[in-house]
């Protein structure tokens, strides 16, 4: 009986420890990025946008550069949206990583049933994290 409990806490935690690599996907970073399009969650967008070492050492840089972009993404989408409606759903379609970049096709469908592929650009950070790249 010890030896069936052990089991099932290794287990446990085999489980645990793989859903937590899973978050930090490509695909988990593009998705929590297309959820936050959907619910005009703008914040939530521009706190997954990669930073340089450089400018992360200096906060009220970062607070700055996530401002300014929140504000054109605002822009930029509520003029996108205006001709195909919101984002109503989205689905994974492919990924494509190399290193330390890595380009996730997703497909979107608004709410006035148009439909688009949409590739979102990431890298990974210094701390092995997954993030926007905003730069093009």
């Amino acid at each position: 009986m010890k030896k069936l409990l052990i089991f099932a806490v290794v287990m446990a935690a085999v489980a645990v420890l793989g859903s937590c690599s899973e978050s930090n996907s490509p695909k988990a970073t593009a998705e929590k990025s297309m959820e936050c399009l959907k619910n005009k969650d703008f914040q939530g967008y521009t706190d997954l946008l990669y930073f340089n070492k450089e400018t992360l050492k200096d906060p009220e840089k970062v607070k700055q550069e996530k401002d300014t972009y929140r504000a054109l993404l605002q822009k930029a989408f509520s003029t996108r949206t205006e001709g195909k409606g919101d984002i109503k759903e989205y689905s994974f379609v492919s990924e494509d990583v190399k290193d330390s970049v890595a380009v996730v096709k997703m497909a979107v469908v608004s709410t006035k049933n148009e439909k688009d592929t949409v590739d979102v650009k990431l890298r990974k950070d210094d701390n092995g994290e997954w993030k926007l790249d905003s730069k093009k």
